[in-house]
């Protein structure tokens, strides 16, 4: 081996080291740039040659000069990098929603709400003060505003999304475009055999701040290119890209490559597209879902109310918003026509489940003393004929009509139908008209009777001589009666004027219209009559020589029972039998008596009967009417004829004596009550025979058969059994509702029935089917039987979502709509109306006396009650506890709740996740720095490993140097 070859070796370890420490000193240089890949040069030993049978070195020489870089840590990097833009991006987002709600805070949304049903509360505490009127309409605009601004605000955060995603868009074409430039010049430098590792740098920078946009799938080419593939689509091929680009259809701006859809779900330009499209739309549907039903529900309760003045009604509480179209656009709500009040009532029906055989079975059982009934009702006079006594032991069947209790009514018992007991009426007021007093509470609450308290007043001493005189009554109506207590002695006396003698002469007389009184105890109660609807709030006292504080007068409750309990029988006038009663009391013997029938094929019957002749008498087309007397009052009956029971084919009766219309009342009777009416007169031999004799009757056939059999209702296939005799008007609805069909029921203060359609149905009626018997359909007047040559449908198809528009015109002609566009941001839109706003005192308030004269089911007279009655919001704010949200799951606080919670708690798991990701993007992060980053140590511990090796390399070349120089010149000296 030569001296030169010696010298080649250390040539080649001298160029390898200084190299080496060139990459080192690069390191170095670079230790704080996170961008950067430390350099790593690999040696290798060079080709040894064979010198007589040996195998010599050569040297070293330097294989590459790479980046130190781990591929799988960059993929997981990325990965989570991706994981954390999208999160961070929801996250920012859903925080600023939260603050819009303004929860928890005083200023929050809930707190606006709550401050409307406050505002209810207190105006039914204190109806008459204009400031709670005020006070309402203003909270009513104030929820109206934070409506608004909640959806502009979040609207012009989804609007603002596009601007948003365009600049994400254009950022990601940019880099794009970058790396394609990376890819040629890498490509480039490849084929000159040049590590181009600067540009591989660039080129994960550039690829890591697109992990965060979106994920993709990275592949590289031997020429060391790459492509870059999203959802299967190729974004970059080496020095080729495609361009993102944004595009609307419909409306919405969607992310297209090569002229198709890309969908993104991931990363932060993902989380945008999530946000504008899903969350944000979420949550400006919920908030216009609840503006909607806002809008339309008070909408509805204002309009069925009278103002201060008893004048205006049907007046919208908030501004007309633009009716759609029902053909395309959603039905979102459908009203009946008909009122249910269900009065007059008829029937009262204990909620209790007797386990006996008869009536006679049930016993009353007293612990002390006795119970007593008391019957407040028109021509009430204190005394027997108006009161029951029952001891304990006594069964209720000894207060039945014609034994102890002139109520006109009687208790009904059926042990099929669940040991059901009904207290009905039998003729006579109806139940609401009258005041049936529980004096010792006992009685009612063993029979299962539903009894409330109702304000009297109770007077205890006699007022002196100097201050007796005269105190007026005022009622609804602006009605007034006067009341002369003047030579009153005893407590007796003065019922005795309240009842019969209110002027005090002796003489017999109607007595007060607005109240009756009783004694009991030594005390004298003073109770309301329907004329005064009941209440004694509606009745004013003056009393100028102070009376009242003379007779010790003060506030007490009496319990009575509860008619409002509006079972199906009630609401939709299920008797079996009606009679018509008018009083003569004021006319002579020889007055001629005019009657006349309006049939409703337009004919008459015209009658001219003496009042002497009319008992027994028979009138009509075909003599089907009787009329019988009891006292100066007559009542006819249908039946005379033998086979005509009912009014089906009068349209209505006149009664004139001198010139002067006579009042005529409505009597009702149930099926029991009615067959016992049969009986007496002589037009069947027993009860069961009456019965049938009824039933022949097609008009009262069917409401008979409907208490006996029930009915159904078939909403999307689910099938709805009703019982007529135990379900309400509330529980009617809630059996709707709990179907989960996506069609909510509910009932307007003054009776109306309303159908909803929620989330299910996508918000629109036009997508339920909903059949049941015809019959039922135009009682709850949604629908009228209009061809009377047919029969009544059983299965009756009332909505279909096969129907054509023209088909639900047909279908819904009798319904009140509320017909939305989809795309009417009824949030911006809402506002109350501007009369209201102006004038807050022309609040409605009073839903009025409502009469049903014919007992049809549909209220025929509003009577306004006068300007102390809050009742339309005493309804009204039962409505703020009616599920009419998520599919009858939520009521009005509970859906806020809900909305309010939802982003709440997709925030709180969007900052979580947040916190998730951006911790394992971290760890990868570190795990990934460990192998491509700069260590000091390492580096500076390489930089003298390579110096020394460096000094040796030279060292072998100055000893070769050296031996070179004496060989030489050595030699030639």
């Amino acid at each position: 081996m030569s001296l030169f070859n010696t010298l080649n070796v250390g040539v080649s370890g001298l160029f390898a080291s200084k190299t080496a420490m060139n990459a080192t000193s690069q390191n170095i240089a670079n230790v704080n740039n996170p961008n950067y890949s430390r350099r790593e040069v690999n040696m290798s030993t060079s080709i040894p040659v064979n010198y007589g049978g040996l195998e010599l070195g050569t040297g070293t020489k330097i294989e590459s000069l790479q980046r130190v870089r781990d591929q799988f840590l960059d993929i997981q990097y990325r990965k989570y990098n991706t994981e954390h833009g999208y999160w961070k991006t929801i996250n920012s987002n859903l925080n600023y929603i939260q603050s819009l709600y303004g929860e928890p805070s005083e200023e929050g949304f809930r707190k606006t709400i709550d401050e409307f049903w406050g505002s209810i509360h207190k105006i039914l505490s204190e109806p008459t003060v204009p400031e709670n009127k005020r006070e309402l309409v203003y909270k009513a605009n104030e929820l109206a505003n934070k409506l608004n601004s909640l959806y502009n605000d979040i609207e012009n955060v989804k609007d603002n999304m596009d601007n948003d995603i365009q600049s994400s868009i254009d950022e990601i074409n940019s880099k794009l475009d970058e790396l394609a430039t990376l890819n040629r010049q890498i490509k480039e430098l490849k084929n000159q055999n040049i590590s181009p590792n600067d540009l591989l740098d660039k080129r994960d920078v550039l690829l890591d701040e697109l992990s965060e946009k979106f994920n993709f799938i990275v592949k590289e080419k031997s020429d060391g290119q790459i492509s870059i593939i999203v959802k299967g689509r190729e974004l970059l091929n080496g020095e080729i890209y495609k361009k993102l680009s944004l595009k609307e259809i419909n409306g919405n701006k969607h992310l297209f490559v090569d002229n198709g859809i890309l969908r993104l779900k991931e990363g932060s330009l993902g989380a945008m597209f999530e946000l504008r499209d899903n969350l944000l739309n979420d949550q400006l549907k919920r908030i216009n879902e609840f503006a909607a039903t806002f809008y339309d529900t008070l909408n509805l309760i204002h309009e069925e109310g009278f103002d201060l003045t008893g004048t205006i009604r049907g007046m919208n509480f908030f501004n007309e918003i633009q009716s759609g179209n029902l053909a395309n656009d959603k039905l979102r709500r459908i009203a009946g026509s008909i009122s249910l009040s269900g009065e007059p009532k008829n029937y009262v029906d204990s909620y209790i489940k007797f386990n006996q055989d008869t009536i006679s079975d049930i016993k009353l059982n007293f612990d002390i003393g006795n119970g007593e009934l008391i019957n407040i009702e028109n021509g009430f006079v204190d005394n027997g004929d108006y009161i029951a006594t029952l001891n304990s032991g006594d069964s209720i069947d000894n207060i039945l009509t014609g034994n102890k209790f002139r109520g006109n009514f009687n208790y009904n018992y059926n042990a099929q139908n669940g040991g059901l007991l009904t207290f009905a009426n039998e003729g006579g007021a109806s139940l609401d008209n009258r005041l049936i007093i529980d004096f010792n509470r006992n009685i009612f609450k063993q029979l299962g009777f539903p009894s409330k308290d109702i304000q009297a007043l109770k007077w205890t001493d006699i007022p002196t001589t100097d201050t007796q005189g005269i105190m007026t009554f005022k009622g609804p109506g602006n009605y007034s009666e006067t009341l002369n207590l003047q030579g009153v002695t005893t407590l007796n006396e003065i019922a005795n004027r309240i009842n019969t003698d209110s002027d005090g002469d002796g003489n017999t007389d109607s007595g007060l219209k607005l109240v009756r009184a009783f004694v009991r105890n030594n005390e004298l109660y003073i109770v309301p009559t329907e004329n005064a609807y009941n209440d004694m709030k509606n009745i004013i006292i003056d009393d100028p020589k102070g009376m009242l504080h003379e007779m010790k007068s003060s506030s007490v409750d009496l319990s009575v029972l509860d008619t409002s309990q509006n079972s199906l029988k009630n609401a939709f006038g299920l008797y079996a039998y009606k009679t018509k009663s008018f009083d003569l009391s004021d006319y002579q013997l020889t007055d001629n008596v005019n009657i006349t029938i309006n049939y409703k094929d337009g004919t008459q019957d015209i009658n001219a009967i003496q009042k002497s002749l009319l008992n027994g008498s028979t009138i009509g087309s075909s003599g089907e009417f009787e009329i019988v007397q009891n006292g100066e009052e007559f009542e006819i009956l249908p039946g005379a004829d033998g086979n005509t029971y009912s009014w089906d084919k009068v349209d209505s009766i006149e009664i004139n004596v001198n010139g002067n219309a006579i009042k005529i009342e409505n009597f009702y009777y149930d099926k029991n009550s009615a067959a016992n009416k049969l009986v007496s007169q002589g037009w069947a031999p027993d009860n069961q025979t009456a019965i049938l004799n009824l039933k022949s009757d097609s008009d009262l056939k069917w409401r008979m058969d409907l208490l006996d059999f029930g009915s159904f209702l078939s909403i999307q296939s689910k099938k709805i059994e009703i019982d007529f005799n135990r379900d309400t008007l509330s529980s009617l609805a809630e059996k709707i509702n709990n179907t989960n069909t996506g069609v909510l029921a509910f009932f307007t203060p003054s009776g109306r029935f309303v159908l909803k359609a929620d989330q299910t149905l996508n918000y629109d009626l036009k997508n339920a089917e909903i059949k049941g018997p015809e019959r039922l359909f135009e009682l709850l007047g949604l629908w009228k039987h209009e061809d009377n040559t047919q029969p009544y449908s059983e299965n009756f198809t009332f909505l279909n979502p096969t129907y054509s528009s023209t088909t639900f015109e047909n279908k819904l002609k009798y319904a009140s709509k509320f017909i939305l566009n989809e795309n009417t941001p009824i949030a911006k839109e809402i506002k109350v109306k501007d009369f209201l706003l102006n004038n807050p005192d022309m609040l409605a308030m009073d839903l009025g006396k409502m009469i049903d004269s014919d007992n049809d089911g549909d209220i025929d007279t509003i009577i306004p009650s006068g300007e102390h009655s809050s009742t339309l919001w005493e309804e009204g704010y039962m409505l703020k506890n009616t599920k009419l949200f998520s599919d009858g799951r939520h009521d009005f606080d509970d859906y806020i709740s809900d909305m309010i919670t939802e982003v709440g708690l997709t925030g709180e798991k969007a900052k979580r996740m947040e916190i998730n990701s951006d911790s394992l993007k971290t760890e990868y992060f570190n795990q990934r720095e460990s192998v491509k980053g700069v260590s000091l140590d390492e580096e500076m511990a390489n930089m003298i490993k390579y110096q020394q090796a460096f000094n040796a390399a030279a060292k072998i070349i100055n000893v070769v140097d050296g031996m070179l120089d004496r060989i030489i010149n050595g030699l030639m000296r």
